[in-house]
């Protein structure tokens, strides 16, 4: 019998800032949150490098997804044609597929990501995402 060692290699860190909508008492309120990331790939070594990922692509990978949310209003795909900001401010306005931008939706956004990008590796992932310094979210992918 081969004995197949797993390891998981996790990154942390990654922080943005952004504002979304969720229902509070009945109603859709707006607000906004110091969100934080950590990714971990789990896996098999590589024989050549001795790693299961490169720390660095992988850092790389996360802070470019990080940067795309960073200072943005998160909307659901399905409100892109209903929200609308007018003001002596810069609005940027991303949209996810889901049908509520909440953390778990966030979570499963960044995993699908991660796993596109390191598609055919046979990895899995977790990702946490952490809305302030108490709560989080893990969802695991791949």
């Amino acid at each position: 019998m081969v004995n197949v060692m797993k390891f998981r290699d996790c990154v942390g860190g990654f922080y943005f800032n952004s504002a979304h909508y969720t229902p509070v008492g009945g109603s859709l309120l707006l607000h906004g949150h110091t969100f934080s990331v950590e990714v971990c790939v789990s896996g098999s070594l590589d024989v050549s490098s001795y790693w299961v990922v490169d720390f660095l692509k992988l850092k790389e990978l996360i802070e470019g997804l990080v940067k795309s949310l960073d200072y943005s209003l998160l909307i659901p795909a399905s409100d892109l044609n209903k929200v609308r900001f007018e003001g002596p401010f810069k609005t940027r306005l991303v949209s996810l597929d889901c049908s509520l931008i909440t953390a778990e939706c966030l979570a499963k956004y960044v995993c699908d990501e991660v796993s596109k990008a390191l598609v055919g590796k046979g990895y899995e992932f977790l990702v946490k995402i952490f809305e302030g310094v108490d709560s989080y979210v893990e969802f695991v992918c791949g």
